[in-house]
């Protein structure tokens, strides 16, 4: 018993610790002032509080949908269309913050959601947001999430849920000649909404799938920081967001104009400045290194499979082999930094691209754990988690867990 308590102990410590607290733990929790403010000045909460929705209507299936009509400077759509937040009311402790994925667009590339048509909350039997997990042969699965209350954001602005900016683009003429890439208005939108309808969670995670899931990993944990404070439990769940570029295709003309899409998107005005490895034509992990290296409590997983074909196709990479060996050590150096705070979820042999709103989510393994209980174990903070574990009988399986290598079929 001395030795289990002496291991809780350890875990909590090391959860709590990291650069920005200074080994202090409890006494430095969360977001460093001195980072947050350097946020501030960076302006990523500039639009927080400046967007109201219309009263709630019903949505159907527990859902209640909150539109922003049309305006000259509010959330829109990226060809100008009505933007909405969706919103599912349980537990009013703990809240899932979901931010949806489809593509993104620039300059001569238009692979990406035009309004939030088939962009509606999913229905409830799909991965994460089923009410009874799965039964197999062997019992049932529960879904972790089950019991927790959602904002949904859709995603129809082309930038990640990071972009600020309007442009003149002749290519869609038929849908008005302007792109509106107002992904953080959105994003800041949506946030309001959750502190309005959830102003007491005290359990809060941010997740999204494949473009959300690069937007839950970039500026969202941040604006939850300013609403909610440093005394929320944060997790963030990078669902197949890859936040990384192909240095390679970025050398070939015409293969993955980088430039253009910073230019399009103007995310980098929000990067801090402090922030020395953040550049809009870099990597987009820097900014979850800066997290992790100034938040001293949030913890932060990421998923993926080694031959995701839809992120191979984002970024130009022909192979398996070279996505592997761009997100196995992109993501691999940020477990380095911050062993107890960050960990992925990589399997092989798969060419699937996003795992939480699917089946899947229940039968995915990786280095031999299941993706429910490793992610279950994730959602708890490190004293909590090592309780339930052992309550349950095991011990925490929330590890670095990677695939050896395994070729696609």
């Amino acid at each position: 018993m001395r030795r289990i308590v002496s291991l809780i102990s350890v875990s909590l410590l090391l959860g709590l610790s990291g650069p920005a607290s200074a080994g202090w733990g409890w006494f430095s929790l969360g977001l460093d002032r001195d980072a947050k403010k350097e946020l501030a000045d960076a302006g990523v909460n500039k639009y927080l509080g400046r967007f109201h929705p219309q009263p709630a209507e019903d949505a159907g299936a527990g859902w209640e949908r909150f539109r922003f009509t049309q305006s000259v400077d509010g959330p829109l759509c990226l060809v100008g269309e009505e933007y909405s937040v969706f919103a599912r009311r349980r537990d009013p402790n703990k809240l899932l913050i979901f931010t949806q994925g489809g593509g993104a667009c620039w300059e001569n590339f238009y692979f990406c959601s035009f309004n939030i048509n088939g962009q509606l909350p999913p229905p409830p039997q799909a991965g994460i947001w089923s009410d009874n997990g799965v039964d197999t042969p062997l019992g049932n699965i529960p879904n972790p999430l089950a019991d927790y209350s959602v904002l949904y954001m859709p995603y129809c602005d082309g930038s990640v849920f990071t972009g600020d900016n309007d442009v003149v683009d002749a290519n869609l003429a038929p849908f008005g000649g302007i792109r509106f890439h107002r992904g953080l208005k959105n994003l800041s939108a949506g946030m309001d909404v959750a502190k309005d309808l959830f102003p007491h969670a005290r359990k809060i995670v941010v997740a999204g799938s494949s473009a959300g899931g690069v937007g839950a990993a970039s500026f969202a944990p941040f604006l939850v920081r300013f609403l909610y404070g440093n005394y929320v439990d944060l997790a963030v769940y990078n669902d197949a967001g890859p936040n990384a570029l192909n240095p390679v295709a970025m050398q070939i003309p015409g293969q993955l104009d980088t430039l253009a899409r910073a230019n399009d998107w103007q995310f980098g005005q929000f990067y801090p400045a402090s922030c020395t490895g953040c550049d809009v034509l870099g990597q987009g992990t820097e900014i979850v290194k800066w997290r992790l290296a100034n938040d001293s409590t949030v913890r932060e997983s990421f998923y993926s499979t080694d031959g995701d074909i839809t992120n191979r196709f984002f970024l130009q990479v022909p192979t398996q082999e070279l996505y592997r060996g761009l997100i196995v050590p992109e993501h691999g150096a940020i477990n380095e930094a911050h062993p107890f705070r960050y960990k992925r979820f990589i399997q092989s042999g798969s060419d699937i691209h996003t795992s939480l709103q699917t089946p899947l989510f229940y039968l995915n393994t990786a280095a031999g754990i299941p993706q429910t209980l490793w992610t279950t174990d994730f959602l708890e903070p490190p004293f909590l988690r090592w309780l339930k574990a052992l309550r349950d009988g095991r011990v925490p399986v929330w590890l670095d867990a990677v695939d050896d290598f395994v070729p696609l079929p």
